[in-house]
């Protein structure tokens, strides 16, 4: 909101997105009991809050994303989440094609100042990777957002995947000379983590537009500027500062002089 003019734009999105019939969200407690009756108002809004923040300017791929019913899951404790087959920190499940997280990390990014870490956005990057958007449906992720596939139809934004790509090439080259000893190329930005594949590649970089985007911005113009392209608008405006601990973290491993593990990473033809 604070590079909005009409602020009352963000928040009458938020709330037509919370009221959506496609927008699905559950609270799950101990053996998978549906408490959904239960959810606190400021978590329906906080996951439409996250939507609204990525696709205010692309409201034209959100209809698309709620032309059909999706879902997110979330659980009252760790242990509940366990039980219904969630895994590590929080996940996507293809299954069930929703998002599985534990409630309380909803909130776990606002406790300070400005906004932290953000799993729910991690996990977005991964929905949207297996939303093929010129079918409705939910498929196998290829590493790309919706807007970046020619088959989106009237959302594909060719700028965008044509930076995307030029992007994405970099940190693979900067990453593999890593992997390889060579210091004389700039570090990644992103950690190993996201290198293992195309699809936590898309996760955690679209996480750190929304929470880095000056320090993508300087490291790799051509990936920011492909956000810029496909979400159309500067996050740095809203961010005069990053968030600090994600970059921090990468960096601190990569002038480790450990070698980062071997990646899947493929780059769109």
């Amino acid at each position: 909101v604070r590079i909005l003019d009409d602020v009352d734009s963000f928040y009458l999105l938020v709330q037509h997105i919370a009221e959506h019939p496609n927008f699905d969200l559950q609270l799950i407690g101990a053996d998978k009991a549906d408490l959904t009756q239960q959810l606190p108002a400021s978590a329906r809004h906080l996951v439409a809050g996250h939507l609204a923040e990525v696709f205010y300017v692309r409201q034209d791929i959100l209809a698309r994303f709620l032309s059909s019913p999706r879902h997110f899951q979330l659980y009252t404790t760790l242990a509940a989440y366990q039980q219904d087959g969630g895994i590590a920190g929080g996940c996507y499940s293809p299954a069930r094609e929703s998002i599985q997280l534990v409630l309380s990390r909803l909130f776990e990014g606002f406790n300070g100042v400005t906004p932290g870490v953000c799993p729910f956005l991690h996990e977005l990057g991964h929905m949207l990777d297996a939303f093929d958007a010129g079918s409705g449906s939910m498929k196998r992720g290829e590493g790309l957002y919706p807007g970046l596939r020619a088959s989106d139809g009237e959302i594909f934004t060719p700028r965008a995947r044509e930076l995307f790509i030029k992007g994405k090439r970099l940190e693979l080259d900067r990453y593999l000379a890593r992997f390889h000893g060579d210091l004389s190329q700039p570090m990644p930005i992103g950690n190993p983590y996201v290198f293992q594949n195309d699809g936590e590649f898309v996760a955690g970089y679209l996480e750190a537009f929304f929470r880095n985007p000056n320090y993508i911005a300087a490291q790799n113009p051509d990936l920011f500027n492909a956000y810029v392209e496909l979400f159309g608008y500067d996050t740095r405006r809203a961010w005069p500062e990053d968030f600090p601990h994600y970059v921090n973290v990468n960096r601190n491993f990569y002038n480790s002089g450990q070698t980062p593990p071997k990646t899947r990473l493929t780059i769109p033809k």
